[in-house]
């Protein structure tokens, strides 16, 4: 799994680091634990297993926050984000950034468990994707839903900007009648 390393934050209890396969159990445990409190998942159930949502086969690159020892935070790097709607999204953000598809890098599954909140953990998670995106020479693009509006305002107030909205069905499905709209966001060099 990528990444550049060890980023210890101003607590010397938090640590950002590469993701490891050992990290997978405990951090399904932190996604289904916090899904109740802030909506992240959007769908519950998940349609899939929770290791694939974590992209634990298929991410290209991984973090994991630390507190103390534990995982309590994610982020990963993806080649695309999944659905049909995915070439509509590649599409806009390659246009965003005036850039070929292969140029354009996917950060995917932020989430902090909600008992370490308030330490910085997101935007390091978040700075962590970026940094390795950059050093490949990839362009940043993610996905987010408004009623994420932590996630949402975290990359706002970063300088990431919308570039497409869109409803795919299985947001419909998951939402029913009025479902709010997918954010793709890119973030500007």
């Amino acid at each position: 799994m990528g990444g550049s390393g060890v980023l210890p934050l101003a607590d010397p209890s938090v640590l950002i680091r590469p993701r490891r396969a050992g990290d997978v159990p405990a951090l399904v445990d932190v996604l289904m634990g916090q899904q109740s409190l802030t909506r992240y998942p959007f769908r519950d159930p998940l349609p899939v297993p929770p290791e694939q949502f974590l992209h634990a086969d298929d991410a290209l690159a991984a973090w994991t926050a630390e507190v103390g020892g534990r995982p309590v935070g994610h982020v990963c790097r993806v080649r695309s984000p999944r659905g049909p709607s995915a070439d509509e999204m590649n599409q806009a953000c390659a246009r965003a950034h005036g850039c070929s598809l292969d140029e354009i890098g996917w950060l995917s599954t932020l989430f902090v468990d909600p008992a370490a909140r308030g330490l910085g953990i997101g935007r390091a998670l978040v700075d962590a994707v970026v940094d390795d995106m950059r050093a490949r020479g990839l362009r940043p693009c993610l996905e987010v839903l408004p009623v994420h509006s932590a996630a949402l305002a975290l990359y706002e107030d970063a300088g990431w900007q919308e570039v497409l909205r869109l409803r795919p069905e299985w947001l419909r499905t998951a939402a029913g009648e009025v479902p709010p709209d997918v954010r793709v966001l890119v973030l500007p060099a």
